[in-house]
C-alpha cells in the first residue's frame, strides 16, 4: 500500500469510536518508513497518530489507543 491510498480513509479509534480521516502522512526518507499519520477531526482541527499506535490497515484504519489518548497537532 502507498501513502496515496491512505490519505481519505476513515481512522476508527480501540473503543469503535470514529476519529475523523486520514489528511496526510509523514514519512522517515532515511528508512522509507510511515512515522506518522495525520487526521483531520473536524473542519479546523487535526491530530497526529504516531505509527505505534496503529494497530491495522484496510478498509480503515484502526487504532490501539483510544481518541483521549492521541496528540493535537
Amino acid at each position: 500500500m502507498n501513502a496515496k491510498e491512505l490519505i481519505g480513509r476513515e481512522v476508527i479509534d480501540s473503543e469503535a469510536k470514529y476519529i475523523g480521516t486520514v489528511k496526510d502522512v509523514e514519512i522517515d526518507l532515511k528508512k522509507w518508513t510511515v512515522t506518522a499519520i495525520i487526521v483531520k477531526t473536524g473542519f479546523l482541527r487535526k491530530k497526529q497518530i504516531l505509527s505505534g499506535d496503529i494497530d491495522r490497515i484496510g478498509d480503515k484504519v484502526i487504532l490501539k489507543v483510544t481518541g483521549d489518548r492521541i496528540q493535537k497537532s
